[in-house]
């Protein structure tokens, strides 16, 4: 195995990190929490149907 494998290896690595956390921070940001709040109420909203 070429040393060049390991450094492509460690970059990916790194990069899929980096996406990883900043995927996590805007899920966490709290100008979300309007829009979840309202997805967390909607399994208890009332369709209007009898099943």
């Amino acid at each position: 195995m070429s040393p060049l494998w390991g450094q492509v290896a460690g970059i990916v690595t790194v990069m899929l990190m980096v996406i990883f956390i900043a995927i996590w921070a805007w899920v966490w940001h709290a100008g979300h929490k309007p829009k979840y709040d309202a997805l967390a109420r909607l399994p208890m909203a009332d369709s209007g149907e009898d099943t």
